[in-house]
């Protein structure tokens, strides 16, 4: 009984985590730069070690975990770890000269107050002051010369902006920054993590990617969300009828107990 309780319990729990991520994507269907998030699960032996594959815990003794006698536990459900899918979203035509879009892998760079994250958000604007801002109010960082350090994009704000097809900030023809375009080799789950609003940081301040000295953009458009509506809500139907059925078991469990408390115990057996 107890064991059946600890599982669809922990199926609920589990629902509601899934609940968050699918509410999270949904919400930003038309977010530009959006990248899809998912979760996994395993159970509970993978979870601390005593089960092969990508356990994050050390191998769990008595000592260290009080469910280590408890074989059913196997059976309880943990969130394992977020994800993002990082699939370009499709492109969306602006006709703002000011919203770029990467086509192909890379990330641009921004500085925050945080220190620098990455974005596929290319929706930029100049600042009164002449800096290249994102929607955030975050620097744009570019580069002077290939062998120069990033630093703030910063132009004649009474002077219109170009940026050309390999990512140089023009104005007037003559080049003033190359916009900074990082990437990473392998996926980026590996080396990036979310810093909310579409932005992500890297996990390691000492790999923050490699410039891409050629780059592929296109201005006059946006990179849209990945997340898919259709797909978001067909998987939050089946979220909310997992989170039922538990819900649902846990009721059952508890009537089968209360019937044969009221059937068995106290009855005299002869």
């Amino acid at each position: 009984m107890v064991s059946s309780l600890y599982t669809s319990a922990s199926g609920m729990i589990a629902e509601e985590r899934r609940l968050d991520v699918i509410s999270n994507n949904l919400a930003n269907v038309n977010t530009p730069g959006f990248k899809r998030e998912g979760i996994t699960f395993s159970d509970y032996f993978y979870h601390v070690g005593l089960k092969k594959g990508l356990a994050k815990a050390p191998l769990a003794t008595k000592e260290r975990s009080p469910f280590y006698w408890f074989d059913a536990q196997n059976a309880v459900v943990f969130p394992d770890d977020y994800y993002f899918s990082f699939t370009q979203g499709p492109v969306k035509e602006t006709d703002n000269p000011l919203d770029v879009v990467i086509d192909g892998r890379g990330f641009f760079v921004v500085n925050s107050p945080k220190g620098e994250l990455f974005t596929r958000n290319g929706a930029f604007h100049v600042n009164p002051d002449g800096t290249l801002r994102t929607v955030d109010g975050y620097q744009v960082l570019g580069r002077v010369a290939p062998n120069m350090p990033p630093e703030p994009v910063v132009v004649d704000p009474n002077v219109p902006v170009v940026i050309t097809a390999d990512g140089w900030v023009t104005q007037n023809g003559n080049r003033m920054f190359k916009l900074e375009i990082r990437d990473f080799n392998g996926d980026y789950n590996r080396y990036l993590e979310a810093a909310g609003y579409g932005y992500f940081r890297a996990k390691d301040p000492k790999n923050t990617g490699f410039l891409v000295n050629n780059p592929d953009v296109r201005t006059g458009y946006l990179e849209m969300s990945n997340a898919d509506v259709v797909r978001e809500m067909v998987n939050l139907i089946s979220c909310i009828r997992h989170y039922e059925a538990c819900q649902r078991a846990i009721h059952i469990t508890f009537e089968d107990t209360t019937q044969r408390v009221i059937n068995d115990v106290g009855v005299v057996r002869r």
